[in-house]
């Protein structure tokens, strides 16, 4: 049904009214001809763009899953007033009337209701961990030390900010987690399962992905999503998804949900999996080895390294711009190394200087002989006027 709602308004060529938002489905870029739209746990994307090329995110749940318009609202007004929410700070929870009808615009009764519900949120700038990792697997992009400390630090403070407004995301994880690789800065999405004193939890409500949640979020075999209704259910997470960010790299498996943990692993706190990303993190960043081992082995979400102590460990401003360092800050090189460095360099070709002209020998010039012509003596035939016998002329 939403897609062929979508396809309808997507061959129309028209754009829609919503929210005094001249707004037109993006065309995928492989189904030509077909809206682009991303399919995720309860939810479908489509994808919008308004006459600034702005672009937009329009979100519709299935029929099964049945959030609050109520609950859904409030989480707009409980998220911190920081550009890494807009997700979830700036979304509008349309309604039938938010569409409007006019002239060129499309419109129909179908669409109108099928909107009711819908949530209008901005597409983050950047892209999803999950498929930075990827690129960072296959050697198409690089990160330094700094860089991936740099973003531990900016989702650590994210982290910071929701403890601080009694909030919970309660589902960090790969695909939740924006990073804009033009400025370094970090944006979480899908707040539709945010905790928060004042909220009611909903029956449709989840308590995080695969390969990122804690042992003591499960019972009896099945997900408890009231374990993960509490201020702090976020550090278990956040400990795996630093790890992931500071090691992932060219050769490092992922698993099918995009990161590296395997959930039946951390479900039994240990594995060959567990123990390979502890023994690299050691050799690396042995503290940092020490705070997983702490959230692999906790027996509750208060036992997990929280937010503060992260940036303590990592020891970086959180607001650290993502530019070039300064030559100033760089680490001072000495000559001996310099002079190694040159020796291991092919020595460039030589370049001779150009010569004086007046020094220059004059060259002999030499003009060539034309070719000989050879002579030829012409004999003049006998004048037939003259007797040579009488050697006189005739009369």
């Amino acid at each position: 049904m939403p897609a062929e709602m979508m396809d309808t308004w997507f061959s129309s060529k028209r754009p829609a009214l919503i929210c005094q938002r001249r707004l037109r489905p993006i065309e995928h870029p492989v189904l030509k001809g077909k809206p682009l739209s991303l399919q995720k746990g309860q939810a479908e994307a489509f994808f919008l763009t308004d006459d600034s090329q702005k672009r937009w995110v329009l979100k519709k749940f299935s029929n099964g899953c049945h959030l609050d318009p109520g609950y859904l609202t409030k989480v707009t007004t409980l998220l911190p007033k920081e550009p890494g929410f807009i997700c979830g700070s700036t979304r509008e929870i349309l309604s039938p009337g938010d569409l409007v009808k006019g002239h060129r615009f499309y419109y129909s009764k179908a669409i109108k209701q099928w909107l009711n519900g819908t949530i209008l949120m901005p597409r983050v700038p950047g892209c999803d961990w999950g498929t930075l990792a990827d690129d960072l697997r296959d050697g198409n992009v690089t990160l330094d030390d700094q860089q991936r400390q740099t973003l531990c630090m900016k989702l650590c403070r994210m982290v910071d900010l929701l403890e601080k407004h009694q909030c919970c995301h309660r589902d960090l994880s790969c695909g939740n987690v924006f990073v804009d690789m033009a400025t370094g800065d970090i944006y979480l999405i899908d707040f539709d399962s945010l905790f928060h004193p004042s909220l009611e939890m909903s029956d449709a409500t989840t308590c995080g992905t695969m390969g990122y949640t804690a042992p003591y979020a499960w019972h009896d075999g099945n997900a408890d999503a009231s374990a993960t209704w509490c201020v702090g259910a976020d550090r278990y997470a956040l400990a795996l998804l630093i790890s992931e960010i500071l090691l992932v790299a060219p050769g490092t498996k992922a698993t099918e949900e995009g990161g590296i943990f395997d959930q039946d692993e951390l479900r039994r706190q240990s594995g060959k999996g567990i123990k390979s990303i502890i023994g690299l993190l050691t050799t690396q960043y042995p503290r940092v080895a020490e705070f997983l081992q702490r959230a692999i082995s906790s027996r509750s979400f208060s036992d997990c390294p929280g937010p503060e102590e992260w940036h303590h460990l990592l020891g970086m401003n959180p607001t650290q711009a993502w530019v070039i360092p300064n030559l100033s800050d760089l680490q001072r090189v000495s000559p001996d190394s310099i002079t190694n460095i040159l020796r291991q360099r092919r020595p460039p070709a030589p370049i001779w200087p150009a010569p004086n002209l007046d020094t220059m020998p004059l060259p002999e010039i030499q003009v060539p002989k034309p070719p000989s012509t050879p002579t030829y003596r012409i004999e003049l035939p006998a004048d037939p006027w003259i007797d040579s016998s009488l050697n006189e002329g005739k009369p």
